[in-house]
C-alpha cells in the first residue's frame, strides 16, 4: 500500500502542465516487515527536515520510526533556481546518496537514491498530473500492487481505460518487466466472463502452429483419431494473451494476423470457419522486424495490434517500486532485513527486471531459514557485492584503494570532485589513466561535471 503523508502539503497543487513537483518517496524500511508503514510521498517546497520520530512538539517535517536515524538526521532544501540539495546534519550513521556517504551539501538528481538509517528514499521531479496518477493508483491499484513510479502510474491509468473497451493491446518491454501480470489485470478490469488463456508463442513449434492454435478435426492427419480444440478456442468469451508474439516465425505471425482480422479461424481437416468472441492482448520484448522474414514482430501484425506498443519501463528506471514489490513477494512469509541487505536491493541494476528481483527475494527467503531477518549473505552475489560499497565509501571519501567502481560510484565521485579526474584518482588511490578508462567504459564525461565557476584545475 502507498500512503500519502499526513503532513500538510508543502506546495499547493499546480494545474495540469504546471511547474514540476519535488517529491521524496519513502520507498522502504528494512525493519518494517510486511505489516509496517506503507510507502509515502513527501512533497517539498522550500525545505524538508528528516529525522527520528520524537515526542509531541517535534519540528520534523518527516519523523521516521527508525532507531538507526538521528533525531535530526538530514535536510533537503531548495538551492537557488530550481535545484534541490541534501545536507547531512551530523547524523550518527550518515546519509548516503546513490550509495556514497556524503559529508557536504550535494545536489539531487531525478531518481537519486538516499539511505538514512533503515529507510530508503527516492527523489523525483514530476508534473502534477503524474503525482495525481500515483495517488489514484495507490487508492485503486491496477494489478496486485500499487506503484510509486510516475511512469507506471500513468501507464496503469491508460491500460485501465483501454481495458474497458474491446480493442487489441500490444505490450512492449524487456523480459521480466511484468507483461503477463498486466495482461491479467487488463482481463480482470474488462470483466469478460471467459478465462484468460496465455499462449507462450516462443514455445510453439513452427510446423505445429496451426494445429496448436486452431486445433484439428478427426482424420485431419494420421494421428488425428479425434477432434482436438485449439488453444484459442479455450478463450471463448475471455481474453487471449499471446506472450512473446515476436518470437514466432514470420510465417506463423502471418497466420495469426488472418485470425486477428475478423476473429475467424479454420481448424485443420475442415473448410468450415468458426468465429470467436475473444479479447486480444499480446506482448513482445522484440523490436519490429526490419523486413520480410526478419526476426522480430512483423510490422503488419504490430499495426493490427495497435498504433504502437505500450512499453513497460524496466525496473532499474523505477527503483522506487522495489520496496513495494519485495513486500508483496514476502506477503506470506514476512521478514525483516539487515540494513545492508536491504540497501543492496536498491543498488542492483536488476537487468532481469521484476522477475529477477522476485527470484532473488525467493532465494534469500529460502536461505534465511524462515521468517526472521534476511542478511546480506542471503542475498545473491551481485546484490551483495553492491552493498559492500557502504564499507568502501567512508566519511568524505574512500578509506583505501578499491577495485573497479560501478557507474553509480563514478558518477558520484565526479560530482564531488567537479569533474577533476586527477583529484578523483588520488582519492581512490588509482592511476589517472586507469580512471579515465573506467569513465570511458561507463560512458561518463568529466567535462559535464565541471562548474563554470570552479577554481579546480582541469585534469
Amino acid at each position: 500500500m502507498l500512503l500519502l503523508d499526513n503532513t500538510p502539503s508543502l506546495e499547493p497543487s499546480a494545474p495540469h502542465g504546471g511547474p514540476a513537483h519535488h517529491v521524496l518517496i519513502c520507498a522502504g524500511n528494512a525493519l518494517a516487515g510486511v505489516d509496517g508503514d506503507g510507502m509515502r510521498l513527501l512533497e517539498i517546497s522550500s525545505e524538508l527536515e528528516l529525522g527520528r520520530e520524537t515526542l509531541a512538539g517535534s519540528v520534523h517535517r518527516f519523523a521516521a520510526r527508525d532507531s538507526h536515524m538521528s533525531r535530526v538526521h538530514a535536510k533537503i532544501l531548495r538551492h537557488h533556481s530550481d535545484v534541490m540539495v541534501i545536507r547531512d546534519l551530523d547524523s550518527r550513521n550518515g546519509t548516503y546518496l546513490d550509495g556514497v556517504r556524503i559529508s557536504e551539501e550535494r545536489p539531487l538528481r531525478d531518481g537519486a537514491i538516499i539511505f538514512m538509517g533503515a529507510h530508503v528514499f527516492v527523489y523525483r521531479r514530476m508534473q502534477p498530473e503524474a503525482l495525481a496518477a500515483i495517488k489514484a493508483c495507490s487508492v485503486k491499484p491496477f494489478g496486485p500492487v500499487a506503484t510509486a513510479s510516475a511512469a507506471m502510474a500513468r501507464l496503469a491509468g491508460r491500460l485501465r481505460r483501454l481495458a474497458a473497451t474491446n480493442v487489441e493491446i500490444l505490450l512492449g518491454g524487456e523480459t521480466g518487466v511484468g507483461k503477463e501480470v498486466l495482461a491479467m489485470a487488463i482481463h480482470e478490469e474488462s470483466r469478460r466472463k471467459g478465462d484468460l488463456v496465455t499462449i507462450n508463442c516462443a514455445a510453439l513449434p513452427d510446423g505445429l502452429v496451426e494445429s496448436e492454435l486452431f486445433g484439428f478435426e478427426k482424420g485431419a492427419h494420421s494421428t488425428a483419431t479425434s477432434r482436438k480444440a485449439g488453444l484459442i478456442e479455450r478463450a471463448q468469451g475471455g481474453t487471449l494473451f499471446f506472450d512473446e508474439v515476436g518470437e514466432m516465425s514470420s510465417s506463423a505471425q502471418a497466420k495469426l494476423l488472418r485470425f486477428l482480422q475478423d476473429r475467424r479461424y479454420v481448424s485443420l481437416g475442415t473448410t468450415r470457419s468458426r468465429e470467436l468472441d475473444v479479447r486480444i492482448v499480446a506482448a513482445t520484448s522484440r523490436s519490429i522486424a526490419d523486413g520480410e522474414g526478419a526476426p522480430g514482430l512483423r510490422r503488419d501484425l504490430a499495426a493490427r495490434l495497435g498504433p504502437e506498443p505500450i512499453v513497460i519501463p524496466p525496473l532499474r528506471s523505477r527503483l522506487e517500486d522495489v520496496g513495494i514489490l519485495v513486500r508483496y513477494f514476502l506477503r506470506d512469509r514476512p521478514h525483516l532485513f539487515d540494513i545492508h541487505a536491504y540497501r543492496s536491493l536498491f543498488l542492483n541494476p536488476w537487468l532481469g527486471n521484476v522477475r529477477e528481483l522476485q527470484k532473488a527475494v525467493g532465494i534469500a527467503d529460502a536461505l534465511s531459514g524462515g521468517p526472521g531477518s534476511i542478511r546480506l549473505d542471503d542475498m545473491h552475489v551481485g546484490a551483495a557485492a553492491l552493498a559492500q560499497r557502504d564499507e568502501r565509501f567512508a566519511g568524505n571519501g574512500l578509506s583505501h584503494a578499491i577495485s573497479r567502481p560501478t557507474a553509480v560510484e563514478l558518477r558520484a565521485l565526479l560530482e564531488r570532485h567537479r569533474g577533476n579526474v586527477g583529484s578523483l584518482a588520488r582519492e581512490i588511490g588509482r592511476q589517472r589513466t586507469l580512471v579515465w578508462r573506467w569513465l570511458r567504459v561507463a560512458g561518463l564525461k568529466p567535462a559535464e561535471y565541471r562548474n563554470a565557476d570552479s577554481d579546480l584545475p582541469n585534469a
